[in-house]
């Protein structure tokens, strides 16, 4: 019976851990603290970007998350002050487009709005990585709304842990969610315009351009060149 009891525990306490690690940090110093140990491996450098990403869409913990991209990005000066991460910051903040980043989780899909729990996630990749001559690995994701593999580099520095040094194709357009389409299509029937009157033709310029931004000036020195290898 005791024995029982004392599984249980440790069962009840390894939940108890496991729900704890998988929400998102509140706050830059659970962040750091948290990348010194999953930063140590490329994918937990990768699921803590996108988890810095997450806290910085959240306009109530800007902040917070702001302070944590620049730490995954290994960025020399806050990314909202930065040239070179203008359209990224950009697209965090809106809502007609961040669900790019969403499409990067294990069950979302244009279907289903990609929906997802940010507190719950996992990241799709589409091969493993593959290491350049420089010294850089070139990590495939998964996009469930992309026809082909969105590519970051990530590197090693003399810490030892990884972080994302190129992350533009997270931001790349991707297939609209289904209430877009849904909406796009009966944007001439007055029935289903909202209360807001929102410009529809905001929503539907933007396009599935794979070279959107991607020749912006490198932030830092150990940024590597443009992506042109054949996946």
């Amino acid at each position: 019976m005791r024995k029982i009891k004392i599984l249980t525990g440790i069962l009840l306490a390894l939940l108890i851990c496991t729900s704890a690690q998988a929400k998102l940090p509140e706050t830059y110093k659970e962040f750091k603290a948290r990348y010194q140990t999953e930063g140590k491996t490329v994918e937990g450098a990768v699921k803590l970007y996108f988890e810095a990403v997450f806290v910085f869409m959240n306009e109530a913990t800007r902040k917070e998350g702001g302070k944590m991209l620049r730490y995954a990005l290994y960025s020399d000066r806050p990314i909202e002050r930065s040239t070179y991460y203008a359209t990224f910051v950009e697209r965090m903040k809106d809502p007609d487009y961040n669900y790019a980043f969403r499409s990067y989780a294990e069950g979302s899909t244009p279907e289903n709005n990609y929906s997802m729990s940010p507190d719950d996630f996992e990241i799709m990749y589409a091969g493993k990585p593959v290491k350049d001559p420089g010294g850089y690995l070139r990590v495939p994701l998964e996009s469930s709304g992309a026809d082909s593999p969105r590519i970051i580099w990530v590197k090693q520095y003399d810490d030892g842990l990884w972080y994302v040094i190129n992350n533009a194709a997270t931001y790349v357009q991707v297939k609209e969610p289904k209430a877009v389409q849904i909406q796009r299509s009966h944007a001439h029937d007055a029935d289903y315009d909202d209360d807001e009157e929102d410009d529809l033709t905001t929503k539907t310029e933007k396009t599935d351009s794979p070279d959107i931004e991607l020749t912006n000036p490198a932030p830092n020195p150990d940024m590597p060149p443009e992506d042109g290898f054949d996946w």
